[in-house]
């Protein structure tokens, strides 16, 4: 006649149960902690491509659409400084079809989504020599009306270009590598960055960069402005 499980073998079952189920939290617990690193890696490393893509594409559009102008005016489209450094380049333009003169401040344009309130614009003329900084203050009737009135005479044939400028600045104390476009706020691009380095090399017309993850890791890249040959 069974009369049941004895105190020891109850013991003996009770303690097999807790060791096999030691393992078990144990193995998950490994797993669970090995997955949190590989999936920190993953974003570590889609960060990383998202960051160069972004400054690759950046540095390419340096220049463009003012290769005419910057050859026959001086002025910077790469400037940079220690952790930091700025492109400037052009997103549209325009011809003009009439006359405009020093004084005037309403252009009528065709019809471009590109000029709109508060883009900087860049006004010039080969053949008159002139060229001004400028902006957009609204748009009215189809009409651009810049915030400042013309400094020069504009012929007809005179150039007019929106600008879109970039920056790129590393907060040390943040380990955050942050850009800006335009005259908006500096947003996050990567973190844990320790280290961001950029050279310009005039005579090749390159930009050298290199960035740092967590004192470890180093991305570098090296690109040609070509647009501003």
């Amino acid at each position: 006649m069974n009369n049941g499980f004895s105190v020891l073998e109850l013991i003996i079952a009770l303690a097999l149960s807790l060791t096999i189920l030691s393992i078990v939290i144990t193995n998950v617990s490994e797993t669970s902690m090995m997955s949190k690193k590989i999936t920190s890696k993953q974003d570590v490393l889609e960060s990383v491509f998202h960051t160069v893509d972004t400054i690759k594409t950046d540095l390419t559009k340096c220049g463009m659409r003012l290769q005419e102008a910057s050859k026959y005016f001086n002025f910077p489209l790469f400037e940079h400084s220690e952790e930091s450094f700025k492109v400037i380049y052009g997103i549209a333009n325009e011809i003009f079809q009439t006359d405009y003169f020093k004084g005037e401040k309403i252009l009528d344009i065709n019809k471009n989504e590109y000029f709109r309130k508060g883009k900087t614009v860049l006004v010039y003329n080969i053949d008159n020599d002139v060229f001004e900084f400028n902006e957009i203050k609204k748009l009215e009737n189809g009409k651009i009306i810049l915030l400042k009135n013309l400094q020069n005479d504009y012929l007809k044939n005179s150039i007019i270009i929106a600008l879109k400028q970039i920056n790129y600045k590393l907060y040390s104390k943040q380990n955050v590598l942050k850009r800006k476009t335009d005259k908006g706020y500096f947003q996050p691009l990567i973190e844990n960055v320790t280290d961001f380095y950029i050279k310009l090399f005039p005579d090749s017309n390159s930009v050298l960069y290199r960035i740092e993850i967590n004192n470890k890791e180093q991305i570098r890249g090296y690109i040609f402005l070509m647009n501003t040959v």
